[in-house]
Protein backbone atom coordinates (compact mmCIF):
# COMPACT_ATOMS: atom_id res chain seq x y z
CA UNK A 1 0.00 0.00 0.00
CA UNK A 2 1.28 3.44 -0.96
CA UNK A 3 2.26 5.25 2.37
CA UNK A 4 1.35 8.05 1.01
CA UNK A 5 -2.57 6.73 1.44
CA UNK A 6 -1.68 6.13 5.63
CA UNK A 7 -0.23 9.40 5.86
CA UNK A 8 -3.26 10.97 4.80
CA UNK A 9 -5.70 8.74 7.16
CA UNK A 10 -3.29 10.02 10.16
CA UNK A 11 -3.62 13.25 9.51
CA UNK A 12 -7.50 12.95 8.57
CA UNK A 13 -6.93 11.13 11.71
CA UNK A 14 -5.67 14.29 13.39
CA UNK A 15 -7.59 17.14 12.19
CA UNK A 16 -10.45 15.75 12.78
CA UNK A 17 -12.24 17.15 9.59
CA UNK A 18 -11.48 16.47 5.91
CA UNK A 19 -11.25 20.03 5.05
CA UNK A 20 -8.44 21.24 7.17
CA UNK A 21 -6.45 17.70 6.51
CA UNK A 22 -7.20 18.61 2.42
CA UNK A 23 -5.41 22.15 3.17
CA UNK A 24 -2.68 20.37 4.92
CA UNK A 25 -1.90 18.09 2.36
CA UNK A 26 -2.69 20.44 -0.26
CA UNK A 27 -5.00 18.20 -2.21
CA UNK A 28 -8.75 18.64 -2.82
CA UNK A 29 -11.77 17.50 -0.47
CA UNK A 30 -12.45 15.21 -3.32
CA UNK A 31 -9.33 13.62 -3.50
CA UNK A 32 -8.64 13.20 0.14
CA UNK A 33 -11.81 11.51 0.24
CA UNK A 34 -10.76 8.80 -2.37
CA UNK A 35 -7.92 8.48 -0.52
CA UNK A 36 -9.62 7.06 2.69
CA UNK A 37 -11.84 5.06 0.84
CA UNK A 38 -9.16 3.11 -0.80
CA UNK A 39 -7.08 2.56 2.57
CA UNK A 40 -11.25 1.42 3.62
CA UNK A 41 -11.59 -0.98 1.01
CA UNK A 42 -7.88 -2.27 1.30
CA UNK A 43 -8.10 -2.66 5.06
CA UNK A 44 -11.70 -4.17 4.75
CA UNK A 45 -12.88 -1.70 7.83
CA UNK A 46 -14.15 1.66 7.89
CA UNK A 47 -11.71 4.11 9.29
CA UNK A 48 -14.18 6.60 10.50
CA UNK A 49 -17.45 7.21 11.33
CA UNK A 50 -19.19 9.99 9.36
CA UNK A 51 -22.05 11.87 11.70
CA UNK A 52 -23.63 14.83 9.58
CA UNK A 53 -21.22 16.72 8.89
CA UNK A 54 -18.69 15.74 11.19
CA UNK A 55 -16.30 12.45 11.40
CA UNK A 56 -14.65 10.94 14.20
CA UNK A 57 -11.89 7.38 13.80
CA UNK A 58 -13.58 4.71 14.09
CA UNK A 59 -12.67 1.89 17.23
CA UNK A 60 -11.38 0.13 14.24
CA UNK A 61 -9.48 3.16 13.05
CA UNK A 62 -8.28 3.67 16.35
CA UNK A 63 -6.89 0.22 16.63
CA UNK A 64 -5.44 0.60 13.67
CA UNK A 65 -3.79 4.49 14.20
CA UNK A 66 -0.93 2.55 16.39
CA UNK A 67 0.09 0.44 13.91
CA UNK A 68 0.21 2.62 10.46
CA UNK A 69 1.80 5.31 12.34
CA UNK A 70 4.72 2.54 13.17
CA UNK A 71 4.56 1.47 9.57
CA UNK A 72 5.42 5.49 8.48
CA UNK A 73 7.87 5.59 10.93
CA UNK A 74 9.49 2.17 9.37
CA UNK A 75 9.14 3.62 5.56
CA UNK A 76 10.64 6.56 6.60
CA UNK A 77 13.55 5.25 7.76
CA UNK A 78 14.02 2.76 5.21
CA UNK A 79 14.54 5.51 2.83
CA UNK A 80 16.82 7.39 5.42
CA UNK A 81 18.87 3.71 5.08
CA UNK A 82 18.79 3.89 1.53
CA UNK A 83 19.51 7.05 0.94
CA UNK A 84 22.80 6.79 3.42
CA UNK A 85 23.43 3.93 1.64
CA UNK A 86 23.55 5.52 -1.57
CA UNK A 87 25.23 8.21 -0.76
CA UNK A 88 28.08 6.13 1.27
CA UNK A 89 27.03 7.09 4.76
CA UNK A 90 26.32 3.52 5.84
CA UNK A 91 26.74 -0.32 5.30
CA UNK A 92 29.05 -2.78 6.48
CA UNK A 93 32.69 -2.72 6.35
CA UNK A 94 34.22 -6.15 7.06
CA UNK A 95 38.12 -6.07 8.43
CA UNK A 96 40.82 -7.65 8.64
CA UNK A 97 44.07 -7.78 10.95
CA UNK A 98 46.15 -9.24 13.37
CA UNK A 99 45.22 -9.74 16.59
CA UNK A 100 47.95 -7.56 18.38
CA UNK A 101 46.66 -4.58 16.10
CA UNK A 102 43.21 -5.35 17.21
CA UNK A 103 44.40 -5.31 20.46
CA UNK A 104 46.31 -2.76 20.31
CA UNK A 105 44.59 0.26 18.34
CA UNK A 106 41.06 -0.99 17.99
CA UNK A 107 39.08 -1.58 21.32
CA UNK A 108 39.43 3.14 21.78
CA UNK A 109 39.00 4.09 18.18
CA UNK A 110 36.15 1.36 17.37
CA UNK A 111 34.56 2.31 20.37
CA UNK A 112 34.43 6.45 19.15
CA UNK A 113 34.09 5.57 15.17
CA UNK A 114 30.38 3.52 16.05
CA UNK A 115 29.65 6.62 18.38
CA UNK A 116 30.34 9.17 15.57
CA UNK A 117 29.29 6.81 12.84
CA UNK A 118 26.10 4.40 13.93
CA UNK A 119 25.13 3.57 11.17
CA UNK A 120 28.21 1.43 9.70
CA UNK A 121 28.32 -1.96 10.51
CA UNK A 122 32.36 -2.84 11.12
CA UNK A 123 32.69 -6.39 11.59
CA UNK A 124 36.49 -7.24 12.27
CA UNK A 125 38.16 -10.66 10.93
CA UNK A 126 41.42 -11.62 13.22
CA UNK A 127 44.67 -13.61 10.53
CA UNK A 128 48.07 -13.26 10.18
CA UNK A 129 49.86 -11.39 7.29
CA UNK A 130 48.70 -14.08 4.55
CA UNK A 131 45.79 -15.22 5.61
CA UNK A 132 44.85 -11.74 5.27
CA UNK A 133 45.66 -10.94 2.20
CA UNK A 134 43.89 -14.52 1.42
CA UNK A 135 40.98 -13.36 2.57
CA UNK A 136 41.14 -9.70 1.18
CA UNK A 137 41.45 -11.12 -2.41
CA UNK A 138 38.19 -13.83 -1.79
CA UNK A 139 35.95 -10.97 -0.86
CA UNK A 140 35.86 -12.30 2.67
CA UNK A 141 37.30 -9.08 3.92
CA UNK A 142 37.14 -5.55 2.01
CA UNK A 143 39.97 -4.24 4.20
CA UNK A 144 42.79 -5.52 5.73
CA UNK A 145 45.56 -3.53 7.91
CA UNK A 146 48.49 -5.42 7.22
CA UNK A 147 52.28 -4.97 6.61
CA UNK A 148 52.96 -3.21 3.18
CA UNK A 149 54.54 -5.88 1.64
CA UNK A 150 51.64 -7.28 0.56
CA UNK A 151 50.52 -4.11 -1.04
CA UNK A 152 52.82 -4.54 -3.80
CA UNK A 153 50.68 -5.56 -7.00
CA UNK A 154 48.79 -3.91 -8.53
CA UNK A 155 45.66 -5.21 -7.58
CA UNK A 156 45.33 -3.29 -4.63
CA UNK A 157 45.44 0.47 -3.18
CA UNK A 158 46.75 1.19 0.27
CA UNK A 159 47.99 3.60 2.47
CA UNK A 160 50.66 3.30 4.64
CA UNK A 161 49.74 3.39 8.78
CA UNK A 162 53.08 3.22 10.96
CA UNK A 163 56.07 1.68 10.86
CA UNK A 164 56.28 -1.40 13.87
CA UNK A 165 59.21 -3.01 15.49
CA UNK A 166 60.51 -6.06 16.30
CA UNK A 167 61.72 -6.23 20.13
CA UNK A 168 63.69 -8.26 22.10
CA UNK A 169 61.76 -9.22 25.24
CA UNK A 170 63.56 -10.85 27.89
CA UNK A 171 64.65 -11.05 31.78
CA UNK A 172 68.05 -8.20 32.36
CA UNK A 173 70.32 -11.66 33.01
CA UNK A 174 69.68 -12.08 29.07
CA UNK A 175 69.25 -9.20 27.39
CA UNK A 176 70.74 -6.04 30.44
CA UNK A 177 68.46 -3.21 31.38
CA UNK A 178 69.16 -0.95 28.45
CA UNK A 179 66.32 0.04 26.56
CA UNK A 180 68.80 0.61 23.24
CA UNK A 181 68.73 -1.58 19.86
CA UNK A 182 70.26 -5.12 20.55
CA UNK A 183 72.32 -6.98 17.90
CA UNK A 184 70.06 -9.83 16.04
CA UNK A 185 73.32 -11.94 16.99
CA UNK A 186 73.02 -11.08 20.65
CA UNK A 187 69.63 -11.87 20.26
CA UNK A 188 69.91 -15.06 18.79
CA UNK A 189 72.95 -16.12 21.33
CA UNK A 190 69.53 -17.03 23.48
CA UNK A 191 66.72 -19.62 23.38
CA UNK A 192 64.08 -17.99 21.51
CA UNK A 193 60.22 -17.58 22.31
CA UNK A 194 59.10 -16.75 18.51
CA UNK A 195 55.05 -16.22 17.06
CA UNK A 196 54.27 -18.73 14.47
CA UNK A 197 54.78 -17.77 10.94
CA UNK A 198 51.41 -16.64 10.61
CA UNK A 199 52.69 -13.54 11.81
CA UNK A 200 54.76 -10.74 9.77
CA UNK A 201 56.95 -9.52 12.56
CA UNK A 202 58.44 -13.24 12.55
CA UNK A 203 58.60 -13.31 8.66
CA UNK A 204 60.85 -10.35 9.34
CA UNK A 205 62.49 -11.73 12.02
CA UNK A 206 64.13 -14.55 9.92
CA UNK A 207 64.54 -12.86 6.75
CA UNK A 208 66.77 -10.65 8.91
CA UNK A 209 68.93 -13.79 10.56
CA UNK A 210 68.71 -14.92 7.21
CA UNK A 211 70.71 -11.88 6.34
CA UNK A 212 72.90 -12.10 9.15
CA UNK A 213 73.36 -15.46 8.52
CA UNK A 214 71.96 -16.77 12.18
CA UNK A 215 70.21 -19.77 13.06
CA UNK A 216 67.82 -19.05 15.76
CA UNK A 217 67.42 -21.85 18.57
CA UNK A 218 63.82 -21.90 19.13
CA UNK A 219 62.44 -22.89 22.32
CA UNK A 220 58.78 -22.02 21.74
CA UNK A 221 57.18 -20.95 18.19
CA UNK A 222 53.19 -20.20 19.30
CA UNK A 223 50.28 -18.19 17.51
CA UNK A 224 49.60 -16.21 20.72
CA UNK A 225 51.78 -13.18 21.65
CA UNK A 226 50.48 -13.40 25.11
CA UNK A 227 51.80 -17.29 25.70
CA UNK A 228 55.48 -15.83 24.45
CA UNK A 229 55.33 -12.99 26.46
CA UNK A 230 54.39 -15.28 30.11
CA UNK A 231 56.94 -17.41 28.74
CA UNK A 232 59.77 -14.79 28.47
CA UNK A 233 58.31 -13.58 32.05
CA UNK A 234 59.16 -17.15 33.32
CA UNK A 235 62.90 -16.31 31.61
CA UNK A 236 62.50 -19.14 29.59
CA UNK A 237 64.16 -17.47 27.19
CA UNK A 238 63.71 -13.81 25.04
CA UNK A 239 60.73 -12.76 23.23
CA UNK A 240 60.61 -11.26 19.95
CA UNK A 241 57.09 -9.87 19.32
CA UNK A 242 56.20 -7.16 17.16
CA UNK A 243 55.98 -3.06 18.99
CA UNK A 244 52.54 -3.11 18.80
CA UNK A 245 52.10 -5.85 21.44
CA UNK A 246 50.46 -4.67 24.99
CA UNK A 247 52.96 -5.55 27.28
CA UNK A 248 52.16 -6.32 30.90
CA UNK A 249 53.78 -4.82 33.28
CA UNK A 250 57.09 -6.00 34.64
CA UNK A 251 60.79 -6.09 35.29
CA UNK A 252 61.30 -7.63 31.64
CA UNK A 253 63.48 -5.17 29.26
CA UNK A 254 62.72 -3.99 25.56
CA UNK A 255 65.05 -3.36 23.28
CA UNK A 256 64.84 -2.57 19.22
CA UNK A 257 66.18 -5.51 17.44
CA UNK A 258 68.70 -4.34 15.32
CA UNK A 259 71.05 -5.69 12.07
CA UNK A 260 74.13 -3.78 11.75
CA UNK A 261 73.07 -0.69 13.74
CA UNK A 262 69.74 -0.41 11.14
CA UNK A 263 66.17 -1.46 13.42
CA UNK A 264 64.59 -4.52 12.08
CA UNK A 265 60.49 -3.04 11.51
CA UNK A 266 58.43 -3.19 8.73
CA UNK A 267 55.44 -1.09 7.80
CA UNK A 268 52.13 -1.38 8.24
CA UNK A 269 48.85 -0.23 5.85
CA UNK A 270 45.17 0.10 5.34
CA UNK A 271 44.89 -2.45 1.95
CA UNK A 272 42.05 -2.79 -0.40
CA UNK A 273 41.01 -4.52 -3.82
CA UNK A 274 41.27 -2.43 -6.59
CA UNK A 275 38.48 -4.24 -8.15
CA UNK A 276 35.82 -3.73 -5.25
CA UNK A 277 36.48 -0.22 -4.24
CA UNK A 278 36.32 0.91 -0.26
CA UNK A 279 33.00 2.85 -0.17
CA UNK A 280 32.83 6.40 1.00
CA UNK A 281 32.56 5.59 4.92
CA UNK A 282 35.24 2.98 4.55
CA UNK A 283 37.83 5.81 3.52
CA UNK A 284 36.56 7.80 6.06
CA UNK A 285 37.06 4.49 8.46
CA UNK A 286 41.20 4.21 7.04
CA UNK A 287 41.56 8.46 7.64
CA UNK A 288 40.09 8.08 11.19
CA UNK A 289 42.18 4.78 11.78
CA UNK A 290 45.28 6.38 10.63
CA UNK A 291 45.11 9.97 12.63
CA UNK A 292 44.08 7.61 15.80
CA UNK A 293 47.12 5.52 15.13
CA UNK A 294 49.51 9.20 14.63
CA UNK A 295 47.93 9.97 17.83
CA UNK A 296 49.11 7.14 19.93
CA UNK A 297 52.41 7.21 18.18
CA UNK A 298 53.06 10.88 18.67
CA UNK A 299 52.13 10.05 22.80
CA UNK A 300 54.98 7.69 23.00
CA UNK A 301 52.70 5.09 22.71
CA UNK A 302 54.49 3.02 19.38
CA UNK A 303 56.37 0.95 21.48
CA UNK A 304 55.36 -1.88 23.68
CA UNK A 305 56.20 -0.38 27.41
CA UNK A 306 57.67 -2.88 29.83
CA UNK A 307 58.21 -1.38 33.05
Amino acid sequence: MDDRLLQSFMTVAECGSFTIAADRLSITQSALSRQIQSVEQTLGVELFERIGKKIRVSPEGEALRARINEVLIATKNLRLSAEELKKGEAGVLKVGACSQLIERYFPDFLREWQDEHPRVDIRLEEGGGADLDAKLMSGVVQLTINASSYARTPDVEARPLCHLAVLAIGAAERIGRSGAPIDIADVCSHPLLLLNRRHVSREMFDAACRLAGLEPRVALESGSPHTVFSMAIGNVGVAVLPSSIRALKTDLTVRPIAIDGRPVEFEISAIWSRSTPLPAYGRRFVDALAAHIAREQDGGAGTAAVA
